[in-house]
């Protein structure tokens, strides 16, 4: 590890996001200097003492050649001048994006992001399910298909139970499960025109959820793990708010099947299902050719991967790293206690008396400030305390989460509280958690 690798310069961005968050940590305390960028301006990053500078571009969204455009002047803009590594690290959906246009930054600086041959083989999900299925990978029975007509024959495929999923999107929305043919037809008639260039018929299949993280080498699995959720937020198609580190080696087999072939070099995330029985292999269900939300997670399980993936867009190398530290756990701030309340007011006893306290909670989330909306949902939940079975749920929550170390630690960079209300603000006014933590 050479001093001129320590002294680079690295953009990073979608820097309302937590995993933004955990990049630029990892590079700072390094040494390397981090400049962070959004098509808004109000982020964590903006507020991090790790970050020297941030800037906001057009949304890619909306105008896709005013953002490329914009990034390529700032790109020229912060270029050093004295030689040192220059990086450009995507962090979201923007990878994609950044991937397929890498030629504008030639020259300029390096793209720290798979190949876009790679990524469009796996990414939107129809492709993966067609270059899976290709492969022999093991991935369950899917259909990609456009009308009420092509569905039909897609159910006969399939098989039910099976899942309606996008083409592309995060974290569960627009995924709809059936048991009959009848109300798939019925829901696709009614919903049809949400579903941009057609939609997924993809068998439902059992096991519970596992993430598998990982960061290839031209094509060689160089670092890998795997974390399932303790809790969600929402309860049942939600991202993971309290987090556990697994062992990985059936998901990191299948993984190195799939993405060796296509020369992967970066991070990717994968997502299975699976029983935990040795004798079947766990079902490969989607890759997202980027950063992930349990980013915080991997690296406190002792896998850097912002590190790992800025060492190797500057060398073409990554060094070899120790395995993850199985049973560690990581939690959001906040959304694991709001996710045990939803777990209470789901429940059916004194619900009304619980959806109160749940309703109180958020509300001083809202109108005051992060510690006092904490306080305020404490006191809440005292209100259900003689209730055997919200004490019992609440007490579960708490187990799972003490001991979890937590991805926002304000003592060490107390500025982001600012920019973290973003997330609370998200759920707040939309009743969801924004894209990012998705997954």
């Amino acid at each position: 590890m050479s001093d001129n690798l320590e002294n680079g310069r690295v953009i990073v961005t979608y820097g309302r996001s937590l995993m933004a968050l955990t990049v630029a940590h990892s590079l700072a305390e390094r040494g390397v200097e981090v400049i962070g960028c959004d098509d808004i301006d109000f982020t964590v990053l903006s507020f991090s003492r790790n970050v020297k500078k941030h800037f906001v571009h057009p949304s890619p969204e909306k105008d896709l050649e005013a953002y490329l455009a914009e990034m390529e002047k700032r790109v020229r803009k912060y270029k050093p001048d004295d030689g040192r590594p220059y990086v450009l690290m995507p962090i979201f959906c923007d990878t994609r994006i950044i991937a397929e246009h890498r030629d504008r930054f030639e020259g300029l600086c390096t793209v720290a992001a798979p190949p876009f041959a790679a990524i469009d083989k796996v990414d939107p999900k129809d492709r993966l399910a067609e270059t899976a299925q290709d492969m022999g990978v093991h991935v369950p029975p899917t259909v990609h298909f456009h009308d009420a007509d092509e569905l039909a024959e897609a159910a006969k495929t399939v098989g039910f139970p099976a899942l309606i999923k996008p083409r592309d999107g995060v974290g569960g929305r627009g995924i709809k499960k059936f048991d009959s043919e009848a109300p798939l037809l019925a829901f696709w008639k009614e919903n049809s025109d949400r579903y941009r260039g057609g939609a997924l018929l993809q068998k439902a299949v059992d096991g519970e959820d596992y993430c598998l993280t990982a960061l290839f080498e031209k094509g060689q699995l160089k670092a890998h793990m795997a974390y399932r959720n303790l809790r969600q937020f929402p309860a049942t198609t939600g991202a993971g708010v309290v987090r556990e580190t697994v062992p990985d080696e059936a998901f990191a087999e299948i993984a190195q099947a799939l993405l060796g072939p296509l020369e992967w070099n970066g991070v990717a995330e994968l997502d299975f299902r699976w029983n935990g029985k040795d004798s079947e292999k766990p079902w490969l269900i989607e890759v997202n050719p980027r950063f992930w939300a349990g980013l915080f997670h991997s690296v406190e399980s002792g896998i850097d991967f912002p590190w790992l993936n800025y060492e190797l867009a500057v060398t073409g190398h990554a060094p070899e790293v120790a395995p993850a530290e199985i049973g560690s756990r990581s939690k959001v701030p906040a959304v694991w206690l709001v996710s045990a309340i939803e777990d209470i007011a789901r429940s059916d006893v004194h619900f009304s008396q619980v959806e109160t306290a749940f309703k109180e909670a958020l509300t001083s989330m809202k109108d005051r400030n992060l510690l006092e909306g904490l306080k305020s949902a404490g006191s809440a939940l005292g209100k259900v305390f003689n209730a055997n079975d919200a004490a019992h749920r609440l007490k579960v929550a708490r187990r799972q989460a003490m001991g979890a170390d937590s991805e926002v630690v304000l003592r060490e960079d107390p500025m982001i509280s600012l920019g973290a209300l973003f997330v609370l603000g998200s759920l707040l006014r939309h009743g969801k958690l924004p894209p990012e933590l998705m997954r």
